[in-house]
C-alpha cells in the first residue's frame, strides 16, 4: 500500500466531478492520501468536507461566474495564487492538475517543493475555449500550455486522439485514461429501480425514450435533436444538463411537447437513468476545433448501460462506436439525419444488438477497473 500525499487541483467546485472522483477514489483505495483543492466561484458548497476518504478544500474567496468569457482573466490568477498558498501548506509529494486552467498553480508548487507534477488534460483546452474567447487569447493559452507542459513529470489525457497528438508534439510518454465507467454501478441497478425511473418520466412500457445527459456547452448539437423531435411526436425525448445553452434549450422545449428538460442529474442517478432510456444521443459541432479530442463520459455510460447511441463520427467518439458497433454515426448532424437514425432504431432487435455490443466492449476493454490500472502504473513510477 502507498502512503504518498496527493494534491488534486481543479477549477470547478467538485460536486463531485465524475473523472476526478474516479481517479481520486482509486488512489485512496490504494493508500494514497488525496486532497482536492477546487474553485467554488459562486460559493455553492461547503468550504471543507470529506467524501469517501477524499479531503476537499474549496476556494471561495475569489467570486466570479461561469461563462464570464475574457473577464475570467481578471480572476483566474487570483485563484492560482490561493491554490499555490494552500497547496504549499498541504506539502504534497504529487500534484495532479486537472486541465490547463490549473497547471500554472501546479508548476509553481512543484518549483517550491520539488514534488512530482501530473497534467490531466480532459480535452484540448485551448480548442474548447475558442468557443468563448477571442483569437489572441487562444494563442496565449496555446503558448501557456506549450511552456507549462514541459515542467510536468507525467501527462494523462481523457482522449486517445489527444494523447497521440501530445506524445508526438512533446516526444514523451502520454497515458490515455479514457472516461470509462465502473460497471458495478450499472450492474447494481435493479429492474425495480429502472421501472421507477421510467415511471417518474411518465413512460409506459411501450414508449420509446431518447435521452441526452451531459453539459450544455456550446460544442454540443442540442438544437437539431429538439428540432427532430417535432417530426416524431410518438417518441419521448429527455434532456439533463446545464451550461451555456440552458436558456436556449428551455425556450426550445416549450414548443416541443414531447421534449422535457429535466435540469441537472446527480451522478449517482446516471446508471438508472441511462438504463431507463432506449437510445442515447451525443453529437458535437463539426466546426468545433476540439471535437477530435472530445472523449465524453456519455459514451462510457451508454456502453455500460447497454444502450445504443446516435452520435457523429469525430475523434474517440466515432472511433469507439465504430469499433464496437454500438450505435449509429450520422453526418452531417441535422434534424433529417437524426430522424433517419431514429427510424432505424425503432427496431427493438437493432437496439438490443447494438446495446449488447457496447456492453460487451465495456466488459472486455472499456471499463474503469481495467483503465485504472494504467493510472496506478504511472503513479507507482513517480515513486
Amino acid at each position: 500500500m502507498e502512503s504518498r500525499n496527493v494534491l488534486m487541483i481543479l477549477a470547478n467546485p467538485y460536486r463531485p466531478d465524475l473523472r476526478v472522483k474516479r481517479e481520486a477514489t482509486v488512489l485512496v483505495n490504494h493508500g494514497y492520501k488525496v486532497t482536492i483543492l477546487c474553485w467554488d466561484r459562486q460559493v455553492e458548497l461547503p468550504p471543507q468536507e470529506i467524501q469517501d476518504g477524499i479531503h476537499i478544500e474549496r476556494i471561495q474567496s475569489v467570486p466570479t461566474r461561469y461563462g464570464a468569457g475574457p473577464k475570467q482573466i481578471l480572476y483566474t490568477p487570483r485563484f492560482w495564487d490561493k491554490a499555490i498558498r494552500l497547496g504549499l501548506t498541504i506539502k504534497p509529494q504529487i500534484v495532479h492538475c486537472h486541465d490547463l486552467d490549473t497547471l500554472y498553480a501546479g508548476v509553481q508548487i512543484k518549483r517550491k517543493l520539488g514534488c512530482k507534477l501530473v497534467y490531466d488534460a480532459h480535452e484540448d483546452y485551448p480548442a474548447l475555449m475558442s468557443l468563448y474567447l477571442p483569437g489572441f487569447m487562444i494563442q496565449m493559452l496555446n503558448f501557456l500550455e506549450s511552456k507549462l507542459i514541459k515542467r510536468t513529470d507525467e501527462i494523462f489525457t481523457a482522449s486517445i486522439a489527444y494523447a497521440e497528438k501530445l506524445a508526438k508534439q512533446e516526444k514523451r510518454r502520454v497515458t490515455p485514461i479514457p472516461n470509462a465507467q465502473d460497471l458495478n454501478l450499472f450492474d447494481a441497478v435493479t429492474p425495480e429501480q429502472i421501472a421507477a425511473m421510467r415511471e417518474s418520466l411518465n413512460l409506459s412500457a411501450g414508449d420509446l425514450a431518447v435521452g441526452y445527459i451531459g453539459g450544455f456547452s456550446r460544442n454540443r448539437q442540442l438544437m437539431p435533436l429538439i428540432q427532430a423531435a417535432k417530426e416524431c411526436p410518438e417518441i419521448r425525448f429527455f434532456l439533463w444538463g446545464d451550461g451555456h445553452q440552458k436558456s436556449a434549450v428551455e425556450t426550445a422545449v416549450q414548443h416541443s411537447p414531447n421534449v422535457v428538460y429535466k435540469g441537472w442529474l446527480p451522478p449517482d442517478q446516471v446508471p438508472a437513468a441511462m438504463q431507463a432510456l432506449d437510445i442515447i444521443y451525443y453529437c458535437l459541432r463539426e466546426d468545433y476545433p476540439g471535437a477530435l479530442y472530445n472523449a465524453p463520459n456519455t459514451l462510457g455510460h451508454a456502453m455500460a448501460a447497454g444502450r445504443p447511441m446516435i452520435a457523429n463520427e469525430v475523434g474517440d467518439l466515432g472511433r469507439i462506436i465504430k469499433k464496437a458497433n454500438c450505435g449509429l454515426l450520422i453526418d452531417p448532424v441535422s434534424s433529417e439525419t437524426i430522424l433517419a437514425a431514429l427510424q432505424k432504431l425503432k427496431d427493438p432487435k437493432l437496439r438490443q444488438e447494438m446495446g449488447a455490443a457496447g456492453r460487451a466492449q465495456a466488459k472486455t476493454e472499456f471499463n474503469w477497473e481495467s483503465i485504472s490500472q494504467e493510472l496506478l502504473k504511472v503513479y507507482r513510477s513517480l515513486a
